[in-house]
């Protein structure tokens, strides 16, 4: 278990009516249409209680079965460790989540002939997740933290699930990575660049045939020039040196890569521990490196210790709170 890291994603999200492309809907707005009782002044419930009702709503979609994705090949269901914190709008906590089994054979691994057990399509094999879900009521953006682990993840189907919940209202939901500046700054500061790529469209046809005959009717042909092997040498110093320009200096007009403009260029970047990022030339900067939490956080097993990453995540919080302008 000691090479297995926890990890963070972090994402910013925003509402939108369904069927209406431009109109965002702050949390209480969306709080108050949903969920207020029949009969009762919505103006009247207070922001709490809404929210409260909301939070209820959720938990009881996967209370007690597992919610599973599309594929019926991964689930997540809730825990009695999740709580809520009505005035701040956050709620929190543990989620099991995991994979069905599909005739998993379960072996000691030190005897390999004989089976323990086996995991069925109808069962699954889980690990205990933590998130952090923020709406505050007086924004149209809220924030969502989810934890995995560098061995498997259920950012995807909690993702999907929540676009359930709030489609199941009337609601809209887009989300966007968000990356703290202040480990972006860090990962920059830490890492160099590991290879460079240049990808471009071959519209000539001529141009494809001289490439390879086997290529001439392929229409929209894609050819990746991938540079490696690079000194190792911080991100600033490699980009002091690295002609933005023009950033092949060779001719190579015959794939379609005269031009800049015309061609795909991308920095793949690594750090001491070997974790990688990559971003195109026009935002080499904007990257989105892999947020791994801090042992302290973390149980002797590496599952998430709940104290210590409430505090973590809220102490994070705060800094994405600034960075969107709350």
């Amino acid at each position: 278990m000691s090479d297995i890291n926890l990890e963070l994603s972090i994402y910013t999200f925003t509402l939108k009516e369904r069927f209406q492309k431009d109109k965002f809907m702050d949390f209480n707005e969306f709080y108050r249409k949903k969920f207020s009782k029949s009969g009762e002044n919505s103006q009247n419930v207070k922001p709490e209680e809404l929210y409260k009702r909301f939070v209820e709503m959720m938990l009881e979609e996967f209370s007690t079965k597992f919610y599973l994705n599309k594929d019926e090949n991964k689930g997540i269901s809730s825990t009695k460790d999740i709580s809520y914190r009505y005035n701040e709008s956050i709620i929190e906590g543990l989620i099991n989540g995991g994979n069905t089994g599909y005739g998993h054979k379960i072996y000691n691994i030190l005897d390999n002939e004989k089976t323990v057990g086996a995991i069925s399509s109808k069962e699954l094999a889980s690990l205990p997740y933590y998130f952090k879900i923020w709406t505050p009521p007086d924004s149209q953006v809220g924030v969502i933290m989810i934890q995995s682990y560098s061995i498997g993840s259920i950012n995807s189907i909690l993702i999907d699930f929540l676009k359930l919940i709030y489609a199941k209202y009337g609601a809209s939901f887009n989300r966007i990575i968000h990356i703290p500046e202040e480990l972006k700054e860090s990962y920059i500061n830490r890492s160099s660049v590991k290879k460079v790529t240049f990808t471009s469209t071959i519209e000539n046809k001529d141009s494809r045939k001289k490439f390879n005959r086997a290529f001439e009717d392929s229409d929209g042909l894609k050819v990746t020039i991938s540079v490696e092997g690079l000194k190792k040498t911080n991100i600033a110093k490699f980009f002091a040196k690295f002609n933005k320009k023009n950033p092949i200096g060779i001719d190579l007009e015959e794939l379609g890569m005269e031009d800049p403009d015309k061609y795909l260029t991308k920095f793949y970047y690594e750090d001491e521990h070997g974790r990688k990022a990559y971003a195109k030339i026009k935002d080499k900067f904007e990257i989105r490196p892999t947020i791994v939490l801090p042992l302290e956080v973390s149980n002797a097993n590496r599952t998430p210790n709940l104290i210590e990453i409430v505090k973590y995540t809220d102490d994070l919080l705060e800094k994405v709170k600034k960075e969107i302008n709350y």
